[in-house]
């Protein structure tokens, strides 16, 4: 990267979420582990990440015990790690305090289960992050949804045109996520998203479209289409 390419790019730090377990993978290794095209699935997006000049800081949030596998698959970049929560909330929260205090730095979230980052959606979700204080990837929704009642019955169809999956990378200016989870705990809320944080305090959050291979490793089958799209389109 030349010098006009650095004041194109914003500098950020990365929350690599992986204290998850995924039991419907039926593994008894953690998803996000387990072997894709012969390393763990974790370090295909870590190495994305690491390849960017811009990325400043990195924090891994895993168990103890994967502490030597992620380091012995990338021994070339420094890696901190902090111990996850029962929440993904709670996970966050401690990569967060695992960081250089930097109020104003942009804090790139991401899934260790969503191996098939790229670098450029990640840089377009860092820009409007950088514009708006939040952005997140997310792809439109395919399906027809529609609201049920507690014995099933349809109450209402929804307006797909205005329905987004979210996805990672989720990027949110730390002082945001800050004022996030001050509100989050004095209120004892539990959120799934990590910019849920922002709108519970009224913030911003800019939708970046994503791609829909950007999956998230949930099952033996999206383990089995994983390796089959790095394998066809040659993603050694």
């Amino acid at each position: 990267m030349n010098f006009s390419d650095r004041q194109l790019f914003h500098p950020f730090s990365l929350v690599l979420l992986s204290g998850g377990v995924g039991k419907r993978v039926g593994s008894s290794l953690p998803k996000q582990y387990l072997p894709l095209n012969k390393q763990p699935v974790i370090c295909h997006s870590l190495k994305v990440f690491l390849a960017m000049e811009e990325l400043e800081e990195v924090v891994v949030v895993c168990q103890e015990q994967y502490h030597d596998l992620i380091s012995q698959e990338l021994n070339k970049r420094e890696i901190h790690f902090a111990t996850p929560g029962m929440r993904r909330q709670d996970s966050l929260y401690a990569g967060l305090k695992a960081l250089q205090d930097r109020p104003k730095q942009l804090i790139c979230v991401h899934d260790a289960a969503r191996p098939l980052i790229d670098a450029t959606l990640v840089r377009r979700v860092v820009k409007e992050a950088s514009q708006y204080g939040a952005a997140v990837a997310a792809v439109p929704v395919k399906a027809t949804v529609k609201v049920a009642d507690a014995q099933g019955c349809i109450q209402q169809t929804l307006n797909r045109e205005q329905l987004w999956e979210i996805q990672t990378p989720q990027v949110i200016r730390k002082q945001l996520l800050m004022q996030g989870f001050a509100h989050a705990f004095s209120q004892h809320l539990t959120v799934t998203d990590d910019s849920s944080l922002v709108e519970k305090i009224g913030g911003v959050v800019k939708i970046v479209e994503g791609s829909y291979h950007n999956i998230k490793l949930t099952t033996k089958e999206d383990l089995a289409f994983l390796q089959y799209f790095i394998e066809k389109n040659d993603l050694l």
